[in-house]
């Protein structure tokens, strides 16, 4: 996110047209994801893993990369941007980006004020102002700094959701998957934008708190402090008194109650997961990750697994889409993916890297394997 010069107010008619000609170009929900990796070898020289084939994208060490379902982005050895693409590598930029990531469907940099996004092999301006964004799987929700005006593309269109949004805005809106969660500056109405349609869900005069996930928001309301959960268009009071703490994710939410139960609301039902507040938690999609007097556990599809007796380091333990890897004590590399732990690999791991899908081992200087779809390359 870049915050850049100011603009007047009278700019927002061509950043809104701009914008809307770029994005009315594609539907980032009809965009597939590629299992793409990178990483370097015991020479320095740059590798890209794209579906089962490895390709050498530079000779000498890049400064950076990231990683995103369609694409990968990186800063070579002479500070240029490049972009792989569907097998071709392309300079986007001779100058090196302030920012840039790539994400599921699209890529984002920003360079000296200017604010671009990628979509395959387009590349195109989206402002020279002052932008945030939330780029998601199906929708991407801007946040103009500078005009306090946020924004969301949906289903090939641009709608202005809130102007005037001041303040803190990270405490002001979030945005999940598929919908934008909100409280408006000028009514304080708590909004949820959802298939395409704003929501007046209720009325946030003495402020509140929320967390977004896909399909699902998790919101305490401070005039009553009751936690309740918008699903798929619906309001469900889950408590009569506001968690301790609470997050969600795909279609789930996990929560710590007032009595320090440990608790998951998944598809309209409310469930226990256990009596013992949980010495830490984390929601991945559909996953619920967490620690119980010191063993590792995960909540995943109403089940939970206890996959080991200790809890992986934070920087030795990976998640993503619904995929859990991690250094065992031994440093062997396990894996647990839709309800099936194993260990991936026994070769010694020095470290491990997850994108997406796909798992990189470095079983040391910079000697890496590259584990997607039950293969070893």
């Amino acid at each position: 996110m870049t915050l850049l010069p100011r603009s007047k107010k009278s700019d927002f008619s061509l950043w809104n047209s701009t914008l809307l000609f770029l994005l009315l170009s594609v539907d980032p929900t009809l965009v597939s994801s590629q299992p793409l990796a990178a990483y370097h070898d015991n020479q320095e020289r740059f590798y890209i893993f794209d579906r089962g084939k490895t390709i050498e994208a530079e000779y000498l060490p890049v400064k950076s990369f990231s990683v995103g379902g369609n694409c990968l982005l990186y800063i070579d050895n002479t500070s240029h941007l490049k972009m792989y693409y569907k097998g071709e590598i392309t300079t986007i930029s001779v100058n090196p980006p302030d920012k840039y990531v790539a994400l599921d469907h699209l890529a984002v940099y920003s360079n000296k004020g200017v604010v671009k996004i990628i979509d395959g092999r387009r590349n195109f301006t989206v402002s020279t102002n002052s932008i945030m964004y939330y780029a998601q799987d199906s929708l991407v929700t801007f946040y103009d700094a500078s005009q306090s005006v946020l924004a969301v593309y949906y289903n090939g269109r641009v709608k202005m959701l809130e102007d005037g949004l001041a303040g803190n805005v990270s405490n002001k809106f979030g945005a999940g998957d598929n919908l934008v969660a909100y409280i408006s500056s000028k009514t304080q109405d708590f909004k949820i934008f959802y298939h395409g349609e704003t929501r007046i869900i209720e009325p946030f005069l003495s402020g509140g708190n929320f967390r977004a996930g896909k399909d699902i928001v998790g919101y305490v309301n401070h005039a009553d402090s009751k936690f309740r959960i918008f699903y798929r268009g619906e309001v469900i009071q889950a408590e009569e008194f506001p968690p301790e703490s609470y997050a969600a994710g795909d279609g789930i939410a996990a929560y710590i109650d007032n009595t320090g139960s440990f608790r998951v609301f998944s598809e309209g039902e409310i469930m226990t997961i256990s009596s013992i507040r949980p010495d830490f938690y984390r929601v991945q999609n559909k996953m619920v990750i967490y620690g119980e007097k010191g063993y590792f556990k995960v909540w995943y599809n109403y089940k939970t697994y206890t996959l080991e007796t200790f809890v992986p380091k934070v920087t030795e333990l990976l998640a993503n889409w619904n995929t859990i890897v991690y250094i065992d004590l031994n440093r062997n590399v396990k894996i647990f993916n839709e309800g099936e732990s194993k260990v991936l690999t026994y070769d010694l791991a020095e470290s491990i890297f997850l994108y997406r899908d796909v798992v990189v081992v470095n079983k040391g200087m910079n000697n890496h394997n590259v584990y997607w779809q039950g293969r070893k390359y």
